[in-house]
């Protein structure tokens, strides 16, 4: 009877941190978009880079958003 109690904690414990980072994850790339556009910087480039290398992406981002980057 425990050990069924303690797996259930177990999966909804798993089932709450999964959603957490899926909605940390979606908050980022809306949040990439917007703020792009107000740094003069393509927003859809820079969010599709966070989409497909989260967190690294993010924080790449974070670290080049400031500064004049040429290609």
């Amino acid at each position: 009877m425990n050990q069924d109690i303690f797996g259930n904690l177990i999966l909804i414990t798993s089932l709450l941190c999964g959603a957490l980072f899926f909605i940390l994850y979606l908050v980022s790339l809306v949040w990439v978009y917007s703020d792009a556009g107000k740094h003069d910087k393509t927003g859809c480039m820079w969010a599709l880079i966070v989409f497909f290398t989260w967190p690294f992406g993010l924080i790449a981002y974070l670290m080049l958003r400031d500064q004049i980057v040429k290609l």
